[in-house]
């Protein structure tokens, strides 16, 4: 009897790690680039590709951010706020972002390092339901 049941716990287990493990490997990318020192901003590329995203969040390193515009986000309607260092971008009518460009433009106030670099990256799929494993891409210098 306890090798039945051992047998049930494995493919149980088997049947559930095939079904799940495929939503968690979808991915999001995010990449500051194009950093214009005269006016002060820095794009946010993304590349959400796996689908549909309907939230976003992550910080900065490097800069002091006074906000974010334009954009896909700006296009789609979305609340793009930025705090010190913390950006946020969500819609409250529903909107979603897939596809890959231009997310955001930031703008910042003074430059605080060596390098600006994106962490703690967030996407949200629609409804909250799931989070996709995201990457702020690499450091661009300052």
């Amino acid at each position: 009897m306890q090798l039945n049941v051992n047998r049930c716990i494995k493919i149980l287990t088997a049947l559930l790690l095939f079904i799940f493990i495929p939503a968690s490997l979808q991915a999001a990318t995010f990449q500051l680039d194009n950093l214009n020192t005269v006016d002060q901003t820095v794009d946010v590329l993304y590349d959400f590709s796996d689908g549909e995203v309907a939230g976003f969040q992550f910080d900065v390193s490097g800069l002091a951010l006074t906000g974010g515009s334009g954009g896909i986000a700006g296009d789609a309607g979305f609340q793009v706020s930025a705090g010190a260092s913390i950006v946020l971008g969500f819609s409250f009518d529903g909107a979603t972002i897939d596809g890959s460009g231009l997310l955001t433009t930031l703008s910042y106030s003074a430059i605080n390092g060596e390098e600006a670099c994106l962490s703690n990256t967030i996407a949200t799929a629609p409804g909250g339901t799931s989070e996709y494993s995201s990457d702020g891409g690499s450091c661009i210098s300052t």
